[in-house]
């Protein structure tokens, strides 16, 4: 059902086995195929539609109780949503909030880990 909900948020067209994303002034572009949907959970669809990497993927599927999934309301600042309406994940302990734009920028896979190291010292306080 959740991954039902993130197709229509997104906006994505089915054709031919598979998914796709079909904007206005841009290139129909591949998303997901029908063997990938039926395999992935929740967060692998999220991130897989947000273009992030696998490193990403597992790090956050092993630590996702860690974070509290939401998006940015112009009047309430962010407020709590299930996962596969998120757009932003708040560290619980830290009270971080990571963009899924920022996670994609970070490019160097050292540079993840040292991001997640820092949210790990919150955790242990």
């Amino acid at each position: 059902m959740d991954k039902e909900l993130i197709l229509q948020k997104y906006g994505l067209i089915h054709e031919n086995g598979a998914w796709y994303s079909d904007k206005e002034n841009s290139h129909k572009h591949l998303i997901v195929k029908d063997a990938f949907l039926e395999k992935t959970d929740t967060l692998g669809l999220l991130f897989r539609i947000t273009k992030l990497c696998m490193a990403k993927v597992n790090y956050f599927r092993k630590n996702i109780n860690n974070f509290e999934p939401c998006k940015y309301h112009y009047k309430d600042g962010f407020v709590s949503v299930p996962l596969w309406d998120a757009e932003f994940l708040k560290h619980k302990a830290s009270g971080f909030v990571l963009d899924f734009d920022f996670l994609l920028s970070i490019t160097v896979y050292e540079d993840f880990v040292a991001l997640y190291e820092e949210l790990e010292t919150y955790e242990q306080k």
